[in-house]
């Protein structure tokens, strides 16, 4: 009997009004394809406790712990406030492709970073041929890649993809990929 693989579903779903319902809806779709899933609203932390860094770093303890129990991190790579994969995500794929887990990215834009940046924040001409931004940096990371390079090659080095679409665009080709 195939062991059910469990995913770690990264992304900013958690900072939404209607959250909870989401993540309960992606864990869903992956549950009828054979998955178990993990949101970061599984951790041993609880909303009644005090708002503070004890929290906050429970919230961090608990949301490692669950990278670690998975085998397979599935992480929103869209945009978020601003022109950056999510910084909370961008750590989650950091530290599940430190930890050799596999790691499927998906997200709407198929353009390239440099481009999507300029598409969402203002920049201007540069002496150096490159566009830059108000705050003095350039828009040089023109390789190709769709998100930040250390993120993208962190998904495609551990063997998972980077998909242009949406969650469940991703969850149709997964049990495929995963021969589940």
């Amino acid at each position: 009997m195939k062991k059910t693989k469990k995913i770690y579903l990264a992304g900013p779903e958690v900072f939404l009004p209607n959250a909870f319902s989401i993540l309960e809806s992606n864990k869903r779709l992956l549950e009828e394809k054979g998955f178990s899933a993990y949101s970061p609203f599984d951790g041993n932390v609880f909303p009644e406790e005090k708002r503070d860094l004890r929290l906050a770093k429970r919230i961090f303890e608990e949301n490692c712990r669950l990278i670690l129990e998975s085998d397979l991190v599935l992480a929103n790579c869209n945009f978020f406030r601003g022109a950056c994969v999510d910084d909370g995500t961008s750590f989650e794929i950091g530290y599940a492709f430190r930890s050799g887990k596999r790691i499927y990215g998906y997200g709407d834009s198929e353009l390239a970073l440099h481009l999507e940046t300029e598409r969402k924040i203002p920049t201007k001409a540069h002496e150096s041929g490159y566009r830059i931004d108000e705050e003095g940096y350039l828009l040089n990371e023109d390789f190709g890649n769709r998100i930040n390079l250390m993120l993208e090659f962190s998904i495609l080095e551990s063997g998972g993809r980077l998909v242009r679409g949406s969650f469940s665009d991703l969850v149709d080709r997964l049990a495929e990929w995963e021969s589940v």
